[in-house]
């Protein structure tokens, strides 16, 4: 009796896969995105170069992934996955430890370049490529609290960067973070990390194991995956594929745009206001990205895809009013519940269409048309405040183009069906 106990508590490892992979995102992601610009003043007032110049750092980070992305499933197909992965990580941390080390613009350049290929090759990626291949049931919500790890990350990391910056250097801020780097390294990629359940002599989470209960659940995503197993090189050639590509270009531009919240909001409100508003939603942000893949695996595609597309144009529509009193906590319950959109939407999109044999290649060129989008977002945001010194007319646009993500991502659903009765 005791044994059948121990027995209905079997965990199974892919839970432990998820685990790695959120302690990767929760480390490895703010250091490109939330807190790139955290050594900002730091870094150029004591070396002297302009802001403008530390901040090229994310585009040469950003632009490397760009080109390289399409090309990353490929490479942890063909070799070994967790040892590449694994090296790729023993370089992040070289990169991020040689910003500690930089003396002048160039030699964070080149740090950049190698953290560029480091960032792709170990996060989004081959996050999404082992919870696809290890969840077969929940796998929504495996990939929405791994992507939560970002948001969680985030905010747990930046009072603690923050307080080493000003208390004992910017250089030893960078040692320390790339410290982290690499345990988290040692820890997920050299005892935790498998690729694929067959690695462990195992099958999927959901895949007929008697420690899951059959339930409509499985059923339902059974149903919803199409399971097209189809090349890069044969889905430029069909309409669903690019219609996804624009899709994640438009999501792209809409989350790079959403970047211009905080500035817009501190000219509309007082500075501790607005910074009451930011972190508000990044913390509804996490909750946000949960609940999106839950309502992914109750519910599908289509109601998880509509309720992101509406929470982004009503983030867009908030804006508007970003001068009253109601407008920015709409703005942080809305933009809080839409960051799924840039993190967890784009994996469900692409996991409901392509097989797992095909899922790699393709989420690859997906994630860097929404690399591309994300460079675009912010220019067209800046560059209209420039003309109109109003944020008026961007935020306009970012609701249209917000629409317009749930359309060409419907659509190319719509034809993705077609093409896998054909």
């Amino acid at each position: 009796m005791s044994h059948n106990k121990r027995s209905s508590f079997k965990v199974h490892y892919a839970w432990v896969i998820l685990l790695a992979a959120t302690l990767i995102l929760a480390v490895y992601a703010p250091i490109v995105n939330s807190l790139s610009n955290t050594w900002q003043i730091a870094v150029t007032q004591d070396l002297g170069f302009s802001r403008s110049q530390f901040s090229l750092n994310t585009t040469i980070v950003q632009a490397v992934g760009i080109f390289v992305g399409p090309m990353v499933s490929k490479i942890l197909l063909k070799h070994h996955f967790k040892r590449v992965w694994l090296g790729f990580a023993c370089l992040f941390t070289l990169g991020v430890f040689g910003y500690g080390l930089c003396q002048n613009p160039w030699q964070f350049y080149l740090c950049s370049f190698v953290i560029g290929f480091a960032y792709i090759t170990t996060t989004a990626i081959p996050i999404t490529m082992m919870i696809n291949n290890w969840f077969d049931h929940q796998r929504g919500l495996a990939t929405s609290i791994a992507f939560a790890g970002v948001s969680a990350g985030g905010f747990i990391l930046s009072p603690m960067v923050t307080y080493l910056i000003n208390h004992v250097s910017w250089r030893w801020a960078y040692f320390s973070y790339a410290g982290l780097i690499a345990i988290i390294a040692l820890l997920c990629g050299g005892f935790l990390m498998r690729s694929k359940p067959a690695d462990l002599g195992l099958r999927p989470y959901g895949a007929e194991d008697p420690t899951i209960p059959s339930d409509q659940g499985r059923q339902a995503l059974d149903t919803q995956s199409l399971n097209l197993d189809i090349s890069a090189g044969q889905s430029w050639q069909l309409a669903f594929f690019l219609l996804l590509m624009l899709g994640s270009i438009l999501n792209g531009v809409v989350n790079g745009a959403s970047l211009q919240f905080p500035p817009a909001l501190q000219e509309a409100q007082p500075l501790q206001f607005a910074s009451v508003i930011v972190s508000a939603y990044l913390l509804i942000g996490i909750f946000g990205k949960l609940l999106m893949g839950w309502i992914s695996d109750r519910f599908g595609l289509f109601v998880s895809l509509i309720l992101g597309v509406s929470a982004m144009t009503l983030a867009f529509f908030a804006m508007l009013f970003a001068g009253t009193s109601w407008g920015p906590w709409m703005l942080a319950i809305c933009f809080g519940l839409g960051l799924s959109m840039g993190t967890v939407v784009l994996p469900i999109v692409t996991a409901s269409i392509y097989s797992k044999k095909a899922y790699g290649e393709a989420f690859g060129f997906l994630q860097s048309a929404f690399q591309i989008g994300t460079a675009i977002g912010p220019l067209i945001v800046a560059g209209s405040y420039d003309l109109t010194q109003s944020y008026q007319i961007a935020w306009y646009i970012m609701i249209v183009i917000s629409i317009l993500v749930g359309v060409a991502w419907l659509w190319g659903y719509h034809h993705a069906k077609q093409t896998q009765s054909y």
